[in-house]
């Protein structure tokens, strides 16, 4: 039977010691990645399965925390390699901590299992305080990657929103992604980043890098279908009062994800996107909403059930368009899935700007 990472983890914490003490600290961190990652995938550890490789209850996450508490001491005391092999090997593990194979299977930087997380936060706190912008850049997007365990902590949320408007663009878009992370879980956080990020889409003195940052937090705000939904309208009245080739495009993707959070919300985006298609757009707006219809059509195929169309093509295809274009701009689209997407769609002017 091949070892968890739980009778793994004395050996990983040794190695990853003796890295740190020798003149290549950054490789030594950077194995950490796999790691990590594979521990946050496996289920936590029972007694039988402890008692098999001759670890006792709570053994493990003694030497997990270990390793963690090394890798945010490395960062409190490294240079900016350090800090940035570090910081990569926590956005590697958030980029796969929801697509666990078990549903009960809690993450390594889950509440539950970090004991010493105030440790942690108190040592990423620490540069934040006192290093220059890239180093306060780095420290806010560690706090977004640890958000399960970091978003009750009073002092990180003010540090965080109060980042949102630092004159620094490095900070501030560091600031919102860890702000992102928190909206996912937390309700009455959201509440808060989603007024500030009303006030910075609409302020001259922003500049647009931060308004298309700020415009990319709007698909983070799933933690509560109530939350969501006012998330959703703030959006639509921001497409609505902007004029802005590139920050419609990435509201309506960052839109086209929030709704997929339930199947009536989708169904009106859907809704939105078909008549949106008929105002006067350029056609990388033309191509981003069909592109959204598409990604939604993807994602929920009962679609056709709850949207306001009747538009219907007899043969499949999009008018106008003639075999090889018609089979370029399906891409892997099957012909029954094109049927139906058709009938979403009215504007068979809209259809050509992607071909």
């Amino acid at each position: 039977m091949e070892p968890t990472c739980a009778a793994c983890a004395m050996e990983w914490s040794i190695q990853l010691e003796k890295g740190l003490r020798s003149g290549v600290p950054v490789k030594a961190i950077l194995q950490m990645g796999p790691h990590l990652q594979r521990w946050s995938r496996e289920l936590e550890s029972g007694i039988v399965s402890n008692g098999m490789f001759g670890l006792v209850p709570g053994e493990d996450e003694l030497f997990a925390n270990t390793i963690l508490l090394r890798l945010a001491d490395a960062f409190r005391g490294g240079n900016t390699e350090i800090r940035l092999s570090v910081v990569r090997v926590f956005l590697i593990e958030r980029k796969h901590h929801d697509n666990r194979k078990h549903k009960q299977c809690k993450g390594l930087l889950s509440v539950a299992r970090v004991a010493n997380h105030l440790e942690l936060l108190k040592q990423v706190k620490s540069v934040f305080n006192s290093g220059d912008s890239e180093s306060k850049a780095l420290a806010l997007v560690l706090f977004g990657c640890w958000a399960d365990f970091a978003n009750d902590n009073a002092q990180i949320r003010y540090l965080i929103l109060s980042t949102l408007v630092s004159p620094h663009d490095s900070e501030a878009k560091a600031s919102l992604f860890a702000a992102g992370c928190f909206c996912e879980i937390s309700d009455d956080f959201a509440c808060i980043t989603l007024e500030m990020l009303f006030n910075m889409m609409n302020s001259p003195e922003v500049s647009l890098p931060i308004k298309l940052a700020a415009a990319r937090v709007f698909a983070k705000f799933k933690c509560s279908y109530s939350v969501a939904k006012k998330a959703y309208k703030i959006g639509l009245d921001l497409i609505s009062n902007s004029s802005n080739e590139d920050i419609l495009v990435i509201m309506l993707f960052s839109l086209s994800k929030l709704a997929t959070i339930s199947t009536l919300l989708t169904s009106n985006h859907v809704n939105f996107l078909v008549s949106f298609l008929e105002g006067q757009l350029t056609s990388h707006v033309q191509e981003t909403a069909l592109r959204c219809i598409h990604f939604l059509f993807r994602n929920n195929p009962s679609l056709k059930l709850y949207c306001n169309t009747s538009f219907e093509v007899p043969d499949g295809q999009p008018l106008d368009l003639s075999p090889s274009e018609y089979e370029t701009w399906k891409g892997d689209w099957t012909d029954d899935e094109m049927v139906e997407l058709n009938k979403l769609l009215s504007d068979s002017e809209a259809l050509k700007c992607i071909v």
